[in-house]
């Protein structure tokens, strides 16, 4: 906890004119800001001023003091420590440690946080509660072993990582942390792209230069098309998309049509490119879409492979209407175990 510190701008005077904080309402109503006080005071030194004199000063601050012992008691109440996930790193890649733990670096890292995240996302698709918190665990181990590796370089610390997103989600929340949210903000101050090109590392020479490199090609379309639509590059209509997305899927065939590979991928890829707008008009993120659609395929497919499996026959033997028949199989399945 950072320090508070409470300035009075009246005197003893003003504190015996004005008597309203002495009422219990006012301690009621001034909740929100202790709350902000406190959150913000976890990750820098906070200044607040009072309209009184010293009592009323005292009064804040024995508020404050009063609330931070309460949050003390639900902290112990309700317990979250990672410094045991931090000494396990620590012992990991010590002298005596692992040594593939040792040898990582953050670029070879890059592969297995991409995969734990895609776990993950297989959890919550299957509604698995053990596996999302299996797999939230296993994404919390390598956020603390870039962070270990970062300490080792002299760069930053674990703690380093917790104080600067939370520091940038109050940047980000005005309207739930700054004491001027308890008032009526204007839409604009809750735009959220507004709000994070105030910070140095969002601020870009170009606008789409902020979707970053790396990410599957669907939600990199999805976000190259949300950056620009906030600026108005954008149809005015869902029947516009769907025209455009006519048109490019007739392009498509007719490139299909002329034999050249180069100029069918150049058109496949315009498909899929409008389809992600088409997607993102109806909030429909098109990775996720897909990544259901995939998993689908596997848990129907591997049913239509248990019954061949079970019949003895080899695959050569089963007519594509006798597949389809145990494929729409699996779909009924699915269909009685939602209900």
């Amino acid at each position: 906890m950072k320090e508070i510190e409470i300035v009075y701008l009246g005197t003893e005077e003003t504190d015996r004119e004005e008597t309203y904080w002495r009422k219990p309402s006012f301690e009621e109503r001034y909740k929100p800001i202790i709350s902000y006080l406190l959150t913000t005071a976890a990750v820098r030194d906070v200044v607040h001023t009072v309209p009184g004199g010293p009592a009323m000063a005292a009064k804040v601050k024995d508020m404050l003091e009063h609330a931070a012992q309460e949050r003390v008691e639900k902290w112990e109440r309700c317990p979250f420590d990672v410094q045991p996930l931090v000494q396990v790193m620590a012992a990991l890649r010590g002298p005596q440690g692992c040594p593939w733990d040792k040898k990582q670096t953050h670029r070879s890292l890059r592969r297995f946080l991409l995969e734990e995240v895609y776990e993950t996302l297989d959890a919550i698709d299957k509604d698995d509660k053990d596996g999302i918190c299996e797999e939230l665990g296993d994404i919390l181990y390598q956020v603390i072993i870039h962070a270990r590796i970062a300490e080792e370089e002299g760069l930053f610390t674990a703690q380093d990582i917790v104080t600067q997103v939370c520091d940038k989600m109050i940047r980000r929340h005005p309207y739930v942390f700054h004491v001027k949210g308890l008032e009526n903000m204007p839409v604009s101050m809750l735009n959220w792209d507004r709000l994070k090109q105030r910070e140095r590392r969002q601020q870009h020479k170009r606008l789409l230069d902020g979707v970053v490199g790396g990410m599957p090609s669907l939600l990199t379309a999805y976000k190259l098309q949300e950056k620009s639509a906030g600026v108005g590059f954008e149809w005015d209509t869902d029947a516009a998309v769907w025209a455009k997305a006519a048109e490019e899927w007739q392009e498509f065939r007719e490139a299909l049509q002329e034999g050249d590979a180069a100029h069918a991928e150049e058109e496949a890829g315009d498909v899929l490119f409008i389809f992600a707008n088409v997607c993102r008009r109806y909030h429909i993120e098109p990775e996720c879409a897909l990544h259901r659609a995939n998993k689908k395929f596997y848990r129907r497919f591997s049913y239509v492979e248990e019954k061949v499996r079970q019949s003895g026959k080899p695959w050569q033997m089963f007519s594509l209407a006798q597949l389809d028949a145990f494929w729409q199989e699996a779909k009924r399945q699915e269909r009685r175990q939602a209900l």
